[in-house]
């Protein structure tokens, strides 16, 4: 069972979880304020508090745990 990584929604500031091994691309959009966003496949987004460093450190760290 992959180790899933907590993030906070930006709207209501409620915890979503996320699976590393889904996620495709991280970037962050230039809007007012910038927001975090996850993409995990070309339809799916899901946008985080978090800055762009603290989600890929997360994600990074949940993946490198997975092969011990």
């Amino acid at each position: 069972m992959p180790k899933l990584c907590k993030f906070t929604s930006p709207g209501d500031g409620k915890p979503v979880y996320v699976n590393p091994d889904q996620v495709a691309v991280v970037y962050q959009f230039k809007g007012e304020p910038p927001d975090t966003i996850i993409a995990f496949r070309k339809d799916f987004v899901l946008g985080v508090k978090e800055s762009v460093d603290e989600v890929v450190a997360a994600l990074e760290r949940a993946s490198s745990k997975q092969g011990e």
